[in-house]
């Protein structure tokens, strides 16, 4: 699609019919409940966005297994490259931040400048979902169908749900991005990071990790710690380090000019954390390379000293071919103009990151893929994160490339859930004054 705006491509006849077919016989379907929203995703933003439809009495269903990535697929021994500050899960009253869950439960905790474990975020995630969303069904939806009024979900368990609007909260679901140049690798030479909750399995063997950012670093740093004899292939000709915050009193002229936001120091992005919505009003090339740039691929301040003499880092190397040879991933890698040489590995780790795009998603129905507004296959969202298609939204990294870098981010997910539980409330507001203006309407013909 490149740059350009515009819907999906179009569906196949034989895709179309099967979602007619279902909309005829809905009718005669016994559907468990009809709720005004449906919430696809129990991680960090949809928890977020539950809480706060609670707190707004509107009704809704979640479904999805809570913070699944967290616990299962993000590996032992990683901690958040997010400081405590920005490492919050949002309730409507702003209290149950990660700072006070470590204050009662005795884990050690700092603003800024002391790592976040991924198994303290975890345990923290878990008793914000428990405390605030305990009604999450743990469920996968399977199927997204639009109907004349609102939307059908049908469920891995065989069951149905109806709801006037869905909210897809999937997160990193479904964007693990792996290069074209691997693709000849068979899977038991080949993972993503997305793939490894336990790194230990690689000790003893011989592992190319291919990436220059966070999770390639700190993917070969603990394959490192774990035994593995560890080669990283970084394209670019250095690796970028995140400075070490420093927390010093600053005078009042220079916090003007160079704001903190809880995703560093400076005016864009204090303005990115605080202001999401002037982001949706810059051009669109601008800001599709903002959200690819800013706070791009580097490396966590705290983690430079463990990489260093731990592995073998191979800056401005690029691989050109990847196969299978004698049971064992062979490389075509060159440096520069160089010459290239085959490098061979017992295993291939991409640490290539995310790249969302709706044609992934496996959910939603052909029918409604080819009514979505999109560029470069994320939605075209309202100021409300609706799409085009009514009633549907979008959040986290799906909405990146119309509110800015933070959705990329936990940080994020407070102005997503306020701003998406505004929307659903006042219409629901709207439709009860509605309602009761009939009724009293109909009293008065008596």
């Amino acid at each position: 699609m490149g740059n350009a705006v515009g819907h999906l491509p179009a569906v196949p006849s034989n895709s179309i019919s099967v979602e007619s077919e279902l909309r005829l016989r809905a009718s005669s379907r016994n559907y468990t409940s009809h709720p005004t929203a449906a919430i696809i995703g129990a991680g960090p933003y949809g928890v977020s966005l539950a809480a706060h439809l609670q707190a707004a009495g509107v009704d809704f269903r979640i479904f999805g297994q809570p913070m699944h990535r967290w616990r299962f697929q993000m590996p032992k021994g990683m901690f958040l490259k997010s400081e405590g500050c920005a490492s919050n899960l949002a309730d409507p009253a702003g209290r149950y931040m990660l700072s006070h869950y470590c204050a009662e439960n005795g884990l050690p905790y700092g603003e800024w400048g002391a790592p976040v474990s991924r198994e303290t975020f975890a345990q923290y995630a878990l008793s914000f979902q428990r405390n605030f969303v305990p009604n999450v069904e743990q469920v996968m939806v399977a199927g997204v169908y639009a109907l004349r009024e609102g939307f059908e979900l049908g469920l891995a368990n065989g069951a149905t749900v109806r709801a006037s609007k869905v909210i897809v909260a999937t997160g990193m679901d479904h964007a693990a991005y792996t290069p074209h140049v691997l693709s000849r690798l068979p899977s038991e030479l080949l993972s993503h990071t997305a793939d490894h909750h336990d790194l230990s399995r690689f000790k003893g063997k011989e592992v190319s990790v291919i990436g220059g950012g966070q999770s390639a670093i700190e993917t070969a740093v603990l394959l490192a710690e774990e035994g593995a004899s560890v080669r990283l292939l970084v394209r670019k000709p250095a690796l970028v380090w995140n400075s070490t915050p420093k927390m010093v009193r600053r005078p009042f002229y220079q916090r003007l000019r160079h704001p903190l936001s809880n995703l560093g120091v400076g005016a864009e992005l204090w303005i990115y954390c605080a202001i999401p919505m002037l982001f949706r009003h810059l051009p669109q090339q601008i800001r599709h390379q903002r959200v690819a740039t800013v706070l791009g691929p580097a490396g966590a301040w705290w983690l430079r000293d463990r990489a260093a003499g731990r592995l073998q880092i191979l800056l401005g190397h690029t691989v050109s071919r990847a196969e299978a040879k004698s049971g064992r991933a062979v490389l075509q890698v060159s440096e520069g103009e160089g010459p290239i040489v085959e490098m061979a590995t017992d295993h291939v780790i991409a640490a290539t990151g995310y790249r969302f795009s709706l044609a992934h998603l496996p959910f939603l129905s052909h029918g409604i893929k080819s009514q979505l507004r999109a560029e470069q296959q994320h939605p075209v969202l309202s100021s409300d994160f609706e799409s085009s298609v009514p009633g549907l939204y979008f959040t986290g990294l799906a909405s990146a490339k119309c509110f800015g870098p933070a959705m990329r981010f936990l940080d994020g997910a407070d102005y997503t859930a306020r701003r998406v539980t505004r929307r659903l409330a006042t219409r629901r507001q709207s439709f009860a004054r509605l309602a009761l203006q009939s009724v009293r309407t109909r009293c008065k013909e008596f």
